[in-house]
């Protein structure tokens, strides 16, 4: 993995960070990135600018599209009180109010959840919400009443703890798919040492076995409110006093999901107007063979054409 990009902007310990080799942004320039980048809390932030190969923020940066990543930090005891709702509120919206105006929102996975939530707060450009659950009762209820079981097992310990380490995300992702994940060891066996491909596998591998653990309450909120009471597909989730939910957001917004995600099936996600599928996996939207074809000209395209005039 490359080193993260340079700190443009920091809330506390949330950063707003350039892609990996862009310079930084120098004091008293207009050049303040036009697309902010939310990365689910889950795994680290740097799917979104892989590497030097691969990074959606490195080429809309040739696009002269200038984008920033959201890094949320190193996560401590301290932190056991964060949900996805005091991600949005005590974090993003803050490091937003410091940009001279509206931005494009992206967010990946869950980060797309707190890019909406904020969203309802904040003036948008436009919101893009890539590979987001929102209807977890279209999951297999099995696959549910599984997860929960796990996190009935590990839930005291992670409350004694303060954070819920990642080995039990990764059982938990592991319950989704199961079948998923031994197909996936398989391809990689059929590939050539150290080829293109077997590369990628392995730096995506990488980044979705690291990252830091979760506040024991964001795991609180993932396991019990979401995929257990399903609160934003049942339309109930609010934050800030704010009804959360597309039809509050205050800018256009885009959907982009996947027919072939065994981490957000098609079932799950938001399913809004226009929403557009790729075939692509869950992690292969964005960093996979396709995507510099596929996922990154769509969004491109989207961006523009909610640009400012001049």
């Amino acid at each position: 993995m490359r080193p993260p990009g340079k700190v443009l902007l920091q809330h506390g310990k949330t950063m707003l960070r350039s892609a990996a080799g862009s310079p930084t942004v120098a004091s008293g320039s207009n050049e303040h990135p036009r697309i902010i980048f939310v990365p689910s809390p889950i795994n680290a932030p740097h799917v979104l600018d892989m590497d030097a190969e691969c990074s959606l923020m490195g080429w809309l940066g040739d696009q002269g599209l200038k984008s920033a990543l959201v890094d949320w930090g190193v996560t401590t005891p301290s932190d056991r009180g964060d949900t996805l709702d005091t991600l949005a509120m005590d974090r993003l919206l803050p490091l937003l109010s410091r940009l001279p105006g509206p931005v494009h929102l992206v967010g990946y996975c869950l980060g797309g959840l707190i890019a909406l939530a904020a969203a309802c707060h904040a003036d948008v450009r436009s919101l893009t919400l890539i590979a987001t659950p929102w209807h977890f009762s279209g999951y297999d209820p099995q696959r549910r009443s599984e997860l929960g079981r796990m996190w009935a097992h590990h839930r005291p310990a992670c409350e004694a703890m303060g954070l819920v380490p990642m080995e039990v995300m990764q059982h938990g992702f592991w319950t989704l798919s199961p079948d998923k994940l031994i197909e996936k060891y398989l391809t990689f066996g059929a590939m050539e040492p150290d080829s293109g491909p077997a590369r990628r596998f392995v730096a995506v591998e990488d980044w979705a076995n690291g990252g830091e653990p979760l506040p024991f309450a964001l795991g609180e909120q993932l396991f019990e409110q979401l995929y257990g009471a399903d609160i934003t597909g049942r339309g109930v989730w609010s934050v800030g006093g704010v009804p959360t939910n597309a039809a509050n957001v205050r800018g256009p917004v885009l959907e982009l999901a996947s027919a072939s995600d065994a981490i957000v099936p098609l079932a799950c996600s938001p399913d809004l107007p226009g929403r557009q599928v790729l075939a692509s996996g869950h992690v292969g939207m964005v960093v996979g063979s396709s995507a510099p074809q596929r996922l990154w000209p769509m969004l491109k395209d989207w961006i523009l054409s909610h640009e400012a005039p001049n």
